[in-house]
């Protein structure tokens, strides 16, 4: 408007020159000249400024792009990052960055041909012949130039779509020619011309502008108006019309609606009769070439709406920005084992398992430890840098990286000296406090011990049995002597037996005779032994669990092995696709939650039930019910659709084939 208004008094200053003549009139229109420059300065009420874009991409550093204009001089060149001061959802950031950019403009010029354009003057040079060489005398002036991004859209006739080079546009204006104009005109030219504009632009920071020359619509506009207000203020978009009609046409509900939409999108509205002297179109799209730069490190830890709002001091003037919102999508990260091992299997490399002497020592299992890789990814888009990661084995903590690599551990094997099944799980924390645990992984840990030969220990350690046997038989002699009356042991002067601390006195020729002597003599002497053996800790060696059967997956078409056998060593197993039920997880459709139970009989066979499922449990295709079913060496069993072959460690003999006879009838 404001641009409007000054272009209107330098018409009516020309105007006023060409009337007079006299040096008089020269002076008043120095003073109207001098009156209508005096407001160009930076005057408080005469800047404006707005954020047009915050990018997020590279969160957490985020751009935004500044626009600053003066209403009488354009652009406000100028200012630096001291300038500006940050709030991000009300908390006071600092400027990373500040840099004054020229992207240039992404420009659209939008014809919608109807009668009005058609009409001719007096010379016989019709309204759009006045109107194309307007745009024709713009367009040669910015050749060589490819700053800007260009487009072209006629009604009904040639279009050119994000051009550099403004001959392409000047060639499609010099051929057409309007065919057939008609009244029945819509909005329809300027919400395509907004589509190209809204495009993505090929620099960031570029400003969008429509330039829409129409000749009048009929009709009620106010709801296609309202819409394409919305979307230009959405995208940012300053729509300019050139209202081609006569001038008894300018004040009609649709011209006026069509004024509104150019002012309440930054744009002005221009009535052009064919009479009036058309603007240059640098005035529109010269201040939009321009803007400002600035970046800051962000200290959003939550996904939503935020908020940046921006004060400008510049000159003791203090400029609030409208506050900026804009979406940043922020979620925890998502982790997941890389090719985790299935088993996990220990075994003696350096022992001699010929030798019948031999005993294996825990500590020559290997491996030792099991290198483990995690994959971590964002799916918010944005990667971050860890806090830490962590490796549980059965909940319970086993690593921990709180430096880089965090996608790396070791998990220390020297513990596990017997077959075991374990649960892993990872859990990773980003920079902003956002956690995430990878599913549950099974992973069967097999430790390979041998027979341990009682003759190996026996040799390594022969000096210190050969001492506990001579310390034994000892013993035993010196118990004899006592439980024969031979010796009467006495402790720390006291004999054993007496009670109340009284000194013991029997004569030389006295002999102990009845039964109650020799019963009392016996039976102390036979409680002080057993106490004093059962006081005795004797050291007990842990076996190895060893696992009594196997499932072996099979193919759907041929039953032949397709898998490593899964050894079977507690006395339940419960089967089934939810890890949360089931200790053997199967991933397929056709397995419930908790779909089987595998469990041991006491005298060492197996027995599978169903728990319910929708698939059923199979044996050798034959449905199992709750109540289960004794398992045989080589049985095929179907959780579902999924096979597997079992057998035992032990084999105990396996189904025998029955031929059942069918009758026939004659």
């Amino acid at each position: 408007m404001n641009k409007s208004c000054n272009l209107l008094h330098i018409q009516r200053l020309r105007s006023l020159i060409n009337k007079m003549h006299s040096r008089a009139a020269w002076s008043v229109a120095l003073l109207l000249a001098i009156s209508a420059v005096s407001g160009s300065g930076w005057a408080q009420s005469d800047i404006s400024a707005k954020i047009t874009q915050v990018q997020t991409d590279s969160f957490p550093r985020l751009r935004a792009y500044l626009d600053a204009h003066s209403a009488s001089s354009g652009f406000v060149y100028g200012l630096e990052a001291g300038n500006l001061r940050l709030l991000e959802d009300g908390q006071p950031l600092q400027v990373a960055e500040f840099e004054a950019l020229r992207p240039g403009v992404q420009a659209v010029i939008a014809i919608n041909p109807g009668v009005s354009l058609e009409i001719r003057n007096s010379q016989g040079t019709s309204r759009f012949d006045l109107v194309r060489q307007a745009l024709i005398g713009w367009l040669g002036k910015r050749k060589g130039s490819s700053v800007d991004d260009l487009s072209l859209l006629i009604d009904g006739g040639p279009e050119r779509s994000h051009v550099r080079d403004p001959q392409e546009l000047i060639a499609a204006l010099e051929q057409y020619e309007i065919a057939s104009a008609s009244d029945a005109l819509s909005l329809d030219a300027l919400s395509l011309a907004m589509d190209l504009a809204a495009d993505a632009t090929p620099r960031d920071g570029m400003e969008r502008a429509v330039l829409f020359i129409t000749s009048p619509l009929e009709g009620d506009l106010s709801d296609g108006v309202e819409t394409l207000i919305s979307r230009a203020n959405e995208k940012g978009i300053h729509v300019n019309i050139w209202h081609v009609a006569s001038q008894d046409a300018s004040d009609t509900p649709a011209a006026n609606k069509l004024r509104e939409l150019a002012e309440r999108t930054g744009g002005e509205f221009l009535e052009f009769s064919g009479s009036e002297n058309l603007p240059d179109l640098e005035s529109y799209f010269r201040d939009l070439r321009d803007i400002y730069s600035f970046s800051y490190d962000s200290r959003i830890n939550s996904g939503g709406v935020h908020q940046l709002a921006v004060e400008i001091n510049k000159d003791g003037e203090v400029i609030q920005l409208p506050v900026m919102e804009f979406v940043l999508e922020l979620g925890p990260p998502e982790v997941a084992f890389i090719l985790p091992p299935a088993e996990i299997r220990r075994e003696s490399a350096t022992a001699d398992r010929s030798a019948p002497w031999v005993e294996i020592d825990p500590d020559d299992l290997s491996p030792k430890a099991q290198r483990l890789q995690v994959l971590i990814d964002f799916p918010d888009g944005r990667p971050r840098p860890m806090r830490r990661t962590a490796l549980y084995v059965d909940d319970n903590l086993v690593a921990e990286n709180t430096s880089p690599p965090y996608d790396t551990f070791t998990w220390d094997l020297s513990e596990y000296t017997t077959s075991s099944q374990h649960i892993l799980q990872v859990e990773v924390e980003d920079e902003l406090g956002f956690t995430g645990r990878s599913v549950d992984t099974l992973v069967q840990v097999e430790v390979d011990v041998p027979f341990i030969n009682p003759l190996a220990g026996i040799l390594r350690r022969w000096p210190a049995l050969v001492g506990l046997a001579v310390l034994l038989l000892g013993a035993f002699l010196l118990l004899g002597l006592i439980l024969g009356g031979r010796v009467h042991p006495r402790l720390f002067g006291w004999q054993l037996g007496l009670r109340g601390g009284r000194r013991a006195i029997v004569a030389p020729d006295t002999q102990r005779t009845g039964p109650q002597s020799d019963r009392t003599g016996t039976e102390l002497a036979g409680r002080n032994l057993s106490g004093w053996i059962n006081r005795i800790h004797w050291p007990q060696r842990r076996l190895p669990m060893k696992a009594f059967a196997f499932l072996t997956p099979v193919t759907q078409v041929a039953e032949a092995t397709a898998g490593t056998p899964i050894s079977i060593s507690a006395a339940e197993v419960t089967l089934g696709s939810d890890p949360s039920q089931a200790i053997l997880v199967i991933d397929d459709l056709s397995v419930g939650g908790l779909h089987a139970r595998l469990t041991r009989l006491d005298e060492g066979g197996f027995k599978i039930s169903d728990e319910g499922s929708v698939a059923g449990t199979w044996v050798n295709y034959t449905p199992v019910s709750g109540e289960g079913v004794v398992l045989v060496h080589g049985d095929l069993i179907h959780i579902g659709r999924m096979g597997f072959r079992f057998t035992q460690r032990e084999q105990q003999g396996a189904r025998k084939p029955v031929i059942v006879l069918l009758e026939t009838q004659t």
